[in-house]
């Protein structure tokens, strides 16, 4: 696993950076769900300290140093995007309801000095039309990062109570 220094500030749909708000804009219009502008949201700076992994080198894996992850909290559904100058600006999103926030992987991530959260719950497509469900690390860091996880949990507990 990569190394990475982070750093996570909370912030609102409209004060993400354009080109990640403007991605997450287009899912949420593509998908039907409305999201306002003073929506909740946390963007995460990463930034690699070590070198790239040699497998992840010659596999021609991540060429980004660093890159961005920002995630929305809608009033029913959260969107995660993450933007690189390589590998562009891609956005998840998925029913609040419908997410399980943490993992056993974060404890292994912590233990290697990585911090962030799993989200599950993100809708796969599979071969079959299964009830795949995808899931997404994002790494978090100060200094909102653990207001950003408790945000989530928070989010996620109201849609399933």
């Amino acid at each position: 696993m990569a190394s990475y220094e982070r750093s996570t500030t909370a912030a609102t749909l409209a004060t993400l950076p354009a080109e990640t708000r403007a991605a997450i804009r287009e899912r949420a219009d593509a998908t039907q769900l409305t999201l306002a502008d003073d929506a909740p949201a946390f963007l995460t700076h990463s930034h690699r300290t070590g070198k790239r992994p040699l497998l992840g080198r010659l596999a021609g894996g991540d060429k980004d140093d660093e890159h961005f992850t920002a995630f929305v909290v809608g009033a029913r559904d959260v969107l995660v995007a993450t933007h690189g100058e390589h590998r562009g600006t891609s956005v998840l999103s998925a029913r609040l309801e419908d997410v399980d926030v943490g993992s056993s992987l974060d404890a292994m991530a912590a233990a290697q000095g990585d911090t962030g959260v799993t989200v599950t719950g993100f809708p796969v497509a599979a071969g079959d039309g299964g009830g795949t469900r995808g899931s997404y690390f994002i790494g978090l860091g100060a200094p909102d990062g653990d207001a950003a996880r408790a945000a989530l949990e928070a989010a996620v507990r109201a849609a399933k109570a």
